[in-house]
């Protein structure tokens, strides 16, 4: 799948975060984020409608695959925990956008009792949503500088949806330090 010098995770919509020492330590394991400090290890998740992100430090580098189930459970600040606070930069990568993501009534109140009513919207066809970017950005608001890549997975079909396509391939996010 990757080079044997890439950590690659088996994500799993929850809040683990792995510490990577080494190029490649911990291939293959079930979590949803990784972080290094190391120069030359390189961190990769895969999403579809998932929320990619990217999280860059002074000296750390994490990479975070935010589903409803993790980003409720608190998977990005686990994450920024592991990285000891030091974030500086977040990026947002494409996933799917609230005017797409219809959402069960129960599972939207599962999400809102954790990151508020600012994640409750609509689809563009009048149904209850689920606003992931808004969970993402309420989670990091205390990072200075946060750029979102701005795409949504499910209106075009240039990325991957499961959600609107049923499409079972990912695209990969990879972060690393020189």
């Amino acid at each position: 799948m990757f080079d044997d010098d890439v950590t690659w995770l088996r994500q799993v919509h929850g809040t683990t975060v792995v510490v990577v020492t080494r190029p490649g330590e911990h291939a293959g394991a079930e979590a949803d984020a990784a972080v290094t400090n190391l120069p030359g290890c390189k961190l990769a998740v895969r999403t579809a409608d998932c929320v990619p992100i990217v999280l860059v430090g002074e000296g750390t580098v994490g990479v975070v695959h935010a589903g409803w189930r993790g980003l409720a459970a608190g998977v990005v600040q686990a994450t920024i925990e592991a990285m000891h606070g030091d974030v500086v930069r977040a990026e947002i990568g494409p996933h799917i956008r609230v005017g797409c993501y219809e959402f069960g009534v129960e599972d939207l109140d599962e999400v809102t009792a954790a990151l508020g009513d600012r994640v409750r919207g609509t689809t563009t066809w009048g149904a209850p949503a689920l606003d992931l970017t808004a969970g993402v950005r309420a989670v990091l608001q205390a990072v200075p500088r946060v750029d979102d890549a701005g795409a949504c997975r499910a209106c075009t079909d240039l990325y991957f949806s499961w959600r609107a396509r049923k499409e079972t391939e990912r695209f990969a996010t990879f972060a690393w330090m020189s």
